[in-house]
């Protein structure tokens, strides 16, 4: 198959004939990956690889890395404006007149951790748009360089979600949510350029949101992917910085020196939270120190607890000696003196809040039983969930009949390693207050 070198126009020609006449992207699991296609496109579109090689590997992992010396500060990969898939101008342009009605489905607000949803929406549109355009579309070589295969919790079975401890559970659970609401919006609206055989396919609606919520990332209060940019995997310390000029254009720059053939990576963020990359992006990763420490999912953070450090970078445990953050000390004393003392409960926040540590240190030590001991509940709590989690595995093999089995295994077993390490501290800092 030879690559389209068209330029980009607005068509406004029948979808319904459109797809009939042209060669749409083969999105089963065994269908390969195109890389030569996507790299004769990437040039032809002004894409320049400066110091950046595709990492083409066997099956479905691809990567990217560095095709010669390079020193921090200088430029691997230039991607042009024209090329970033942008939420706002898919919105403004594309959809301009759904706008109102997805507004109203899809509340603006409404955000997944830090994704906005109504920005991935715009996305999961405009590229199940470029899949009906098949061969036709000016993104077609890019869609046939995706993968094929998602081990994202929107393809999780039921069994595999059965096996997964709470807190991941509400993760994948928010995950499948976001997808079946993308669906019901999207067989709602009036969209000419995505028919009704496309709209009921669900190996293309869950290929297109597989792609969006793996590949698209935050940018100026939107969302955007940038073709090729895309292919760098995740890293907990990452050595590429992706940065923008005036005029839009994406400029990958090293974070430090590199040599040729060193991965190129960036980081997916929220390193500290192993959960979520099992969840949304599908694999796990166990290379950072620190690891979320899984504290009540779902709830209602106040502004008063961000004050106090809740976040998944900051509410953590130590992975190598099971050490417990301060953020999550203070956390768990401001939400424990709720209950039995709110007056020092102000005063421990009071104290936060102009940095006397004296006040809060003799606070926590005052209070120390109370919070070791909301906290050693909390973790065995979490342990003996695993534990269930572990004979439900047992029964379904070493993921002969469950593909996702095994990854999910080596998170569960990795979050159990670290806190089981907690809970040994926690023992002996209970034992010295009793």
């Amino acid at each position: 198959r030879t690559t389209r070198t068209t330029t980009r126009t607005t068509r406004t020609v029948d979808t319904q004939l459109f797809s009939l006449q042209t060669f749409q992207v083969d999105v089963r699991s065994e269908a390969p990956r195109n890389h030569h296609g996507f790299a004769e496109w990437a040039t032809y579109y002004g894409v320049n690889m400066e110091n950046f090689d595709l990492n083409v590997q066997s099956g479905n992992n691809w990567g990217a890395k560095a095709s010669q010396p390079g020193w921090a500060g200088s430029r691997v990969l230039f991607v042009p404006s024209m090329l970033r898939i942008s939420s706002k101008s898919i919105r403004e342009q594309e959809f301009a007149p759904l706008q109102p009605m997805i507004n109203q489905l899809i509340d603006a607000t409404t955000s997944n951790g830090d994704i906005n949803l109504a920005n991935h929406f715009y996305l999961f549109l405009k590229l199940l748009q470029e899949y009906e355009q098949g061969d036709q579309s000016p993104y077609f070589s890019w869609l046939d360089a995706m993968p094929r295969k998602f081990s994202t919790a929107v393809m999780f079975d039921t069994f595999e979600m059965d096996c997964l401890p709470p807190f991941v559970k509400f993760l994948a659970r928010r995950d499948r949510y976001n997808y079946d609401l993308f669906l019901q919006v999207l067989l709602q609206l009036n969209t000419p350029s995505i028919s009704d055989a496309t709209k009921a396919n669900t190996d293309v609606t869950k290929w297109v949101f597989n792609i969006v919520f793996t590949r698209a990332r935050a940018s100026y209060g939107e969302a955007d992917i940038i073709p090729m940019s895309d292919m760098l995997n995740h890293d907990s310390n990452p050595n590429i910085d992706v940065q923008y000029d005036n005029e839009g254009n994406v400029h990958l720059v090293l974070l430090r020196d590199v040599q040729p053939g060193d991965s190129l990576s960036k980081c997916y963020g929220q390193p500290t939270n192993p959960s979520r990359f099992l969840a949304s992006y599908g694999f796990f990763d166990a290379s950072p120190p620190t690891t979320y420490c899984k504290l009540w999912p779902g709830m209602l953070v106040t502004q008063e607890l961000k004050n106090l450090g809740f976040e998944d970078q900051r509410m953590v445990f130590y992975v190598q000696n099971g050490g417990i953050a301060e953020e999550v000390w203070d956390v768990m004393l401001y939400s424990t003196l709720e209950g039995i003392d709110p007056s020092a409960q102000q005063q421990f926040y009071d104290a936060h809040m102009r940095g006397d540590a004296q006040t809060k240190a003799q606070l926590h030590q005052m209070y120390l039983a109370y919070t070791c001991s909301g906290l050693l509940q909390h973790v065995e709590e979490t342990l003996s969930e695993l534990a269930d989690c572990e004979s439900q595995m047992d029964q379904g093999g070493m993921g002969l009949a469950h593909k996702n089995l095994p990854m999910i295994r080596r998170h569960n077993d990795f979050v159990r390693q670290t806190f089981s390490k907690v809970r040994t501290n926690l023992e002996q800092i209970r034992g010295g207050v009793q």
